[in-house]
């Protein structure tokens, strides 16, 4: 995509910031409806992809067309060693990336999933925004 060359960091971490409050908005409603906890979770997921991408952005590295954090994460780290919390919380976002845009996926998700992503998504935001 284009934009993912010229958009500079900035822009993918404002994004990502977005992503992330829409994620904390439907957390109330995420407690009585699983087709909110599943919006919730993919936007815990876009905060962490578009964060991670936005730091390959800074490093003046391509940006896959992809939706796999975990890839990104490890597009990031280039060999560098990880905290444990950062990969465990991006695994737990990696299944969130694709689902939540289909019919059915939703389907029992749960407030506490909701809550662990929102949870994971800040982690990833706040370690992006002091790496950049």
């Amino acid at each position: 995509m284009p934009h993912e060359r010229t958009a500079g960091t900035e822009a993918w971490l404002a994004l990502a910031a977005a992503d992330l409050r829409m994620a904390e908005l439907g957390l109330p409603d995420a407690v009585v409806s699983p087709d909110v906890a599943g919006l919730v979770c993919f936007h815990a997921q876009q905060c962490a992809e578009k964060a991670l991408k936005g730091s390959l952005v800074a490093a003046d590295r391509p940006v896959p067309r992809a939706h796999d954090v975990v890839l990104l994460l490890t597009s990031v780290a280039a060999g560098t060693a990880l905290p444990p919390a950062l990969m465990e919380a991006t695994a737990l976002l990696a299944e969130y990336g694709v689902g939540p845009r289909y019919p059915g996926f939703v389907a029992g998700r749960s407030a506490d999933e909701a809550t662990a992503a929102i949870e994971a998504a800040r982690l990833i935001l706040a370690w992006v925004t002091a790496l950049v």
